[in-house]
């Protein structure tokens, strides 16, 4: 007994130091990204190191106002909400039906949408135009949206679908002997009991939709409806760039979505480890 607890600590201390290993590993870009960001013009050619040797604030501010954050932020945070609402509101609609009612086809229905699991993007560049070009959607926010929506909803589906399966049925009995509709059920009852999970969904959907550069790019040909991602090349195209402001803008746009993650990092992981248990 005590040869195999010496074991397992053992093991456990070489996964520990390995997952330490990888989380530094992956830090390594944002420590760079955070420090080129602080040092002073030019400083980085001649010192490639990690700590800056003079610290400059200013180029934020000028950063701030020359790329016009407030307008990119202000696209970027309507595509990735609206992308994340809907994707939430449809997914776990969706889920619900798969999780807790029977019809004809239901598994060959849902085996047929986790398929688009395996759509990318960029290999429905050609199509997503003709669809917006035909629509009139181009240079409008709708072109980024109504792609985001379609290619989060199997992920979405899939996580929030196990969720649900894990819940109590007898939550769900009690409230149908009530008298509760199926959209009470879900809405009122159901619905409440999956933050966790809604949460985890919303960071992976909004992470994907904030950071996406290949989608504007196509269908945004308007200075005034770039995201912050397009915002940075535009901004590069339009003045003389040095790599300290560049990389004060990719700073700024970072921000937003680690403040988001912290104000929902209980949320995010104990809708991961519920998923997990219960898949």
């Amino acid at each position: 007994m005590v040869i195999r607890t010496r074991r397992t600590q053992s093991i456990n201390a070489v996964l520990n130091l390995i997952l330490i290993i990888i989380s530094f590993v992956m830090i390594i870009p944002w420590l760079v990204a955070l420090s080129t960001s602080l040092k002073a013009p030019g400083e980085t050619l001649t010192n490639p190191g990690i700590i800056p040797q003079q610290i400059d604030i200013a180029k934020f501010v000028d950063v701030f106002w020359r790329a016009n954050v407030p307008l990119l932020a202000m696209n970027s945070i309507i595509v990735t909400g609206t992308t994340v609402i809907c994707v939430l509101f449809l997914a776990s609609l969706a889920a619900y039906g798969f999780a807790r009612l029977d019809f004809i086809l239901k598994e060959g229905l849902f085996f047929l949408l986790l398929t688009g699991l395996m759509l990318q993007s960029a290999a429905l560049m050609v199509p997503l135009y003709q669809v917006n070009h035909t629509l009139g959607l181009l240079n409008t926010r709708l072109a980024l949206i109504g792609p985001y929506v379609a290619l989060g909803l199997p992920f979405a589906v899939l996580i929030l679908r196990g969720f649900f399966e894990g819940l109590p049925k007898e939550i769900e009995e009690a409230a149908i002997v009530d008298g509760a509709s199926r959209f009470t059920i879900y809405w009122r009852i159901l619905l409440p009991l999956t933050r966790p999970a809604l949460a985890t969904v919303g960071v992976f959907i909004g992470l994907a939709s904030w950071n996406d550069f290949l989608l504007p790019m196509l269908f945004l040909t308007k200075n005034e409806l770039a995201t912050l991602p397009t915002g940075l090349l535009i901004f590069q195209f339009d003045n003389i760039v040095r790599q300290e402001h560049r990389f004060a803008l990719i700073v700024m746009m970072m921000l937003p979505v680690v403040a988001v993650f912290l104000m929902l990092q209980r949320q995010f992981m104990l809708g991961l480890t519920a998923g997990a248990v219960k898949g």
